[in-house]
């Protein structure tokens, strides 16, 4: 596979939205553009390449000789997403201007650490033997950092864009459950896929 039908599925996937997308939108909003929001990209971007690399270099032996483990590190991802969106819906806290407080780099590193995506990019997207060759591994990991920095700061601009037009819509808690939502049906059709390869493994 062309490492530009590469790129198309990666950029494609990480325009989904989704838990860190939605907490990414939701910075945009409350701190604009800034050195903060920058953070925050960069912590998706490592959490991202721990997880595809983890993913990588382990999936075939875990799934042929621990498949439980897949499947148990799989449900607690979708509950820490639950304790995210939970968290984020019952948030009342506020900047002084009355957009939503920022999540912290720490609550989006977890996240990200735990988004599904992290193991849709490891199993499906990568070709066959990315995790193999130290080549290979570095061409798509590298080919995947210069998509998903450039998408994460684009949720930024987004929720920037939209925290000044407009301001009465999408602020203070409005934004903070709108992403809560988000996030929980995200966990809501992971769990359901968990559940269903489990059962009809």
């Amino acid at each position: 596979m062309a490492m530009y039908y590469v790129a198309i599925a990666m950029l494609t996937v990480l325009l989904v939205p989704g838990p860190t997308n939605s907490l990414l939108l939701q910075s945009g909003i409350s701190r604009g553009l800034s050195l903060y929001s920058l953070k925050l990209v960069a912590a998706e971007w490592a959490a991202y390449m721990i997880q595809i690399s983890a993913w990588g270099l382990s999936i075939d032996a875990l799934i042929e000789h621990y498949g439980w483990v897949v499947v148990t590190t799989k449900v607690l991802a979708v509950i820490f997403l639950f304790y995210i969106s939970l968290k984020l819906w019952f948030s009342i806290h506020q900047d002084p201007d009355g957009k939503p407080s920022p999540i912290s780099v720490s609550a989006l590193f977890l996240a990200t650490l735990n988004n599904p995506k992290g193991l849709f990019f490891a199993t499906l997207i990568a070709p066959a033997g990315t995790f193999l060759q130290v080549q290979s591994y570095l061409s798509f990991m590298t080919v995947f950092s210069l998509v998903v920095l450039p998408v994460g700061m684009t949720w930024v601009a987004l929720g920037a864009v939209f925290g000044r037009k407009l301001p009465s819509i999408i602020s203070g808690n409005r934004v903070n459950r709108l992403v809560s939502v988000v996030i929980a049906l995200f966990a809501t059709i992971a769990l359901y896929n968990v559940a269903t390869t489990a059962i009809f493994a």
